[in-house]
Order: C-alpha cells, then structure tokens, then sequence
C-alpha cells in the first residue's frame, strides 16, 4: 500500500465509530466499542479468527481515500468480551484511493491500441484509478499503448490512455481471451474524480454499514 505516515493524530480510533478491519487481505465491518489508552476494542461477528498475535489494519474510508491504522490482536473473539482486542495504533498512514484502492467490477469496456482501428471488448475486472485488469481476445503485447473506454454508472463516458505492465496467456481449452494489466496514463483531473467516486460507491456497496 503507498501512502504517507501523517502523525499521531488517531481521530477515528473513537468509540461507535464504523471501519474496515484487514486480516489477511479480507475486509470485515466492524464498530469501535472501546478505546483505552492502550487498547481497541471493535466489535467482531466471527468465532475464532483472528487469534492473538495476528497482525491487522483498521481502515477508515473517505471519497479521497483512507487512513490506515496498523495494530495487532491481542484477543481473539469469544475469549472474554464482546469482540476482538487490539493495541492501540502509535499512528495513521494516509493512502489516496487513485493510488492503491482496487475494487471488483462487472463492466465491460472497449479497447484499442494507438495504432490500428479495430476495438475489442473487455470485461474491466478490476479497477483503481491508477489502472485496471482486463479479460480480453486483443492482442496486445508488453507495453502496448491503448485507448480504452469506459462508461462508469453514474459518470460521463471518458476515453483512458493506458499502457499494458503485464499478459498473462488463456490457459482454459478453446478460448482466446487473455488478463491483460494496464496502467493508466496521464489522466486528466475529471477522470480521476470520475474514478474516486465510482471506487468510493462501490467499497460502499461491498462493505455495507449495516
């Protein structure tokens, strides 16, 4: 995760607020019920995950971005109290959404590269506002420029440069469809903002606050 350390300011560790709790590359919802000097204590549905000594993050989302908060579990659920107990952060790590937040999506859009006419569809895998992952029969190679379009729910359609960092071939029998990673290039600041609402709404629609 990139991201720059902004302090000791600890304004989201308070109790009754809602947050995201990482352990192990899975997301839970939790609620902070409890905050001591030393300790956090939010709440937590499951039985018997996460164990102590287990290393998690605590993040708090805005429609920019999010603060990260490194902690450890001193408490697994059920051991004691309501939920999981965990240490104290010491500090917060600010990281943009355009620069490290990649959501799932069902969209499918349409490529080019910069030299030919002809446009493939795509199905847009996954997307941050830095880049994306595509599932497609083009056959562009390693550092292929492209133009791909994309209409976000929502946005105004917007034509994206991009340049393709990674290929990996079709290994299922029959088909030609490729993953295709793509870095964006150059985006202008109304596609930025196009894309921090579109990740924002969907990390609303997979981690409901209910």
């Amino acid at each position: 995760m990139s991201g720059a350390m902004i302090g000791a300011d600890l304004g989201d560790i308070r109790e009754g607020n809602l947050g995201l709790l990482s352990v192990m590359n899975q997301h839970f919802l939790v609620e902070i019920i409890e905050v001591t000097e030393r300790h956090v204590r939010v709440s937590f549905a499951g039985g018997d995950y996460p164990v102590k000594g287990m290393y998690v993050d605590l993040e708090f989302h805005d429609k920019l971005g999010f603060n990260c908060y490194h902690s450890v579990v001193l408490e697994g659920p059920g051991e004691r109290r309501e939920g999981i107990l965990l240490r104290r952060p010491v500090g917060c790590t600010r990281a943009q959404h355009r620069d490290s937040c990649r959501v799932p999506t069902d969209l499918t859009v349409q490529v080019k590269d910069q030299v030919h006419v002809r446009r493939y569809d795509a199905a847009l895998l996954n997307v941050s506002g830095g880049g994306a992952l595509l599932q497609t029969r083009a056959p562009f190679g390693f550092e292929t420029a492209i133009e791909m379009t994309v209409s976000l729910p929502g946005e105004p359609t917007h034509t994206v440069l991009a340049q393709v960092v990674h290929v990996t071939e079709a290994h299922q029998s029959g088909s030609d469809n490729r993953l295709i990673g793509v870095r964006f290039v150059s985006l202008d600041s109304a596609v930025a903002a196009s894309m921090a609402r579109y990740i924002w709404n969907r990390l609303r629609e997979l981690y409901p606050m209910a």
